[in-house]
């Protein structure tokens, strides 16, 4: 998967304010659905750990248009790409494929192309790795962001300072955090799945996207390149979204701009807190 007033040092650093949504379900009476409009209209993912957010809205005779992203039914047709019942598009294999979402017997296309799919250049700590930290809850407040830490592993809060916590993690504690040589058997990945004891509990699971990304950079080399284009921009999609119906949702997109002039989806990643 945030905007705050200082400028954003990456992902870690951004939070959103939204309009707090419950989970969109079919009601009774909906009124006739005229036409489907999907965000983006095509998708281009380029790398194993792309994705992409799709947003429905549905447009009604007589009636305001709302979120359909939780009603709609999303069909593959292609090896390339897969999405799941929320909307949520990633990569296969190299190619092309074509998502159809349909709803109310109305339906819409989205092309989709995937690029660099095996590409095994190892993930950046700054564009892909810290982003994952702050969305797992590593460097926040009530952890190891804190002022003295936790349990004696300290990180800059919400990973202002990517400096400090290379350090932190390569050099503290005989480099026990992180294991170069063998990744798995690395604190960072051992603690965030609860193989061993863990304060936070579980944070994800062995061989999930964000498994993958910290022991990716890990078995990288645990680099940091501190040239890596910061994020400079945040979109939300759709602009002006009006939840007027109780019982309803609205389903958002968030696309960060790079200062090399990348874009990319970020909505798993951002932070979402009520206004």
């Amino acid at each position: 998967m945030s905007s705050r007033t200082r400028r954003p040092s990456g992902l870690a650093t951004l939070a959103l304010a939204l309009v707090a949504a419950l989970p969109c379900r079919a009601t009774p009476g909906l009124p006739q659905v005229t036409s489907l409009e999907v965000e983006p209209r095509e998708v281009h993912l380029d790398g194993p750990f792309s994705y992409a957010q799709l947003v429905v809205t549905a447009h009604h005779h007589g009636a305001e248009s709302i979120d359909a992203t939780r009603l709609a039914k999303f069909t593959v047709d292609g090896a390339a790409a897969r999405v799941d019942g929320a909307g949520l598009v990633e990569p296969a294999l190299d190619g092309g494929a074509e998502i159809t979402v349909s709803l109310g017997g109305k339906t819409a296309t989205v092309p989709v192309t995937v690029t660099r799919h095996a590409d095994g250049s190892p993930p950046d700590y700054v564009r892909d790795v810290m982003p994952v930290m702050s969305r797992l809850g590593c460097n926040t407040g009530t952890c190891h962001g804190a002022k003295d830490g936790q349990n004696g592993f300290k990180l800059s809060l919400r990973g202002y300072d990517p400096l400090f916590d290379i350090r932190a993690l390569t050099d503290d504690l005989g480099a026990r955090r992180v294991n170069v040589a063998a990744p798995d058997s690395s604190l960072m990945l051992l603690k965030a799945t609860a193989a061993v004891p863990h304060e936070g509990g579980a944070l994800t699971g062995r061989g999930s996207d964000y498994y993958r990304v910290l022991r990716g950079w890990i078995a990288g080399g645990a680099g940091l390149d501190l040239t890596t284009p910061k994020v400079t921009k945040i979109e939300l999609y759709p602009q002006d979204p009006v939840v007027g119906t109780p019982g309803t949702s609205q389903q958002m997109r968030v696309v960060a701009t790079y200062a090399d002039g990348a874009r990319r989806d970020v909505t798993r990643e951002a932070f979402v807190e009520s206004g």
